[in-house]
């Protein structure tokens, strides 16, 4: 089984869970391409591919949260019937597998077995400014992903790359800057492990911490060194740790 939404490379058929990563602003499922080195055969990396990058660089991308969380879990729906699973989501693929939890557990009676959200504030946290920058003229955007330090310069010096690169920067950047909490979402019955990085200048290590008050499960909140794209990093450390997790809670 395989569809646009879901990328698996490496098909372990004797895998008893799949890992589904989410990827952040402006990536795609390659943003997770390496992690198979790092996996262990019991586990499957599915790596979700959002509209507009990628493979699916020709499809105009989603700018609502809803209709792409509605849309993702149409699609997702076969491969979590199939066998276990959790879901590991990055700045705002945290964001995305954390609305698409909530989704999942009330109209579907399905869960993640755990959550491993990164770099992106417990969402029920304000942002820190009330800026937007998904409709800033070019220049100002490209300043801005600058300061994010997660394009790299060749990109934001290529007008071609850039053609390319914007909109899919606004898309998502308009979902993470008009997210609005929904006071009816509930803590989630769902073990979380979190990933601050500790020289994150977006994301601090206290609203990381803040995952806590949204699972009625366990929860640990996992320290790195590194700036927000930390999991580039890292990729190794983070793999193991997941892996790590997921054996002592018997999943």
């Amino acid at each position: 089984m395989q569809n646009k939404w879901v990328v698996i490379d490496d098909k372990k058929t004797e895998a008893r869970l799949r890992l589904f990563c989410f990827p952040y602003a402006g990536g795609g499922a390659n943003v997770y391409k390496r992690w198979n080195d790092y996996l262990p055969d019991s586990i499957e990396l599915a790596c979700i591919e959002l509209p507009g990058r990628g493979r699916r660089i020709n499809e105009p991308s989603i700018r609502q949260k809803d209709i792409l969380v509605g849309t993702l879990k149409k699609a997702i729906i076969p491969y979590l019937e199939e066998k276990p699973f959790c879901f590991f989501g990055h700045s705002m693929g945290a964001l995305i597998a954390y609305e698409l939890i909530q989704s999942l557990n009330k109209d579907e009676g399905l869960l993640p077995k755990y959550f491993f959200p990164s770099a992106h504030r417990a969402p029920h946290l304000p942002r820190s400014t009330n800026k937007k920058t998904y409709d800033l003229p070019d220049e100002a955007l490209i300043q801005r992903l600058r300061e994010l330090d997660g394009t790299p310069e060749m990109i934001l010096n290529n007008t071609e790359l850039l053609n390319l690169v914007l909109p899919i920067m606004r898309a998502d950047l308009q979902i993470c800057e008009t997210y609005q909490f929904s006071t009816e979402n509930n803590s989630i019955p769902v073990p979380i492990t979190a990933f601050s990085g500790l020289n994150d200048k977006n994301v601090s290590v206290e609203s990381m911490e803040e995952w806590s008050s949204l699972t009625n499960r366990s929860f640990e909140l996992m320290r790195m060194e590194g700036d927000h794209f930390f999991i580039h990093q890292y990729e190794q450390l983070i793999v193991q740790q997941i892996a790590e997790k997921l054996e002592l809670s018997a999943v």
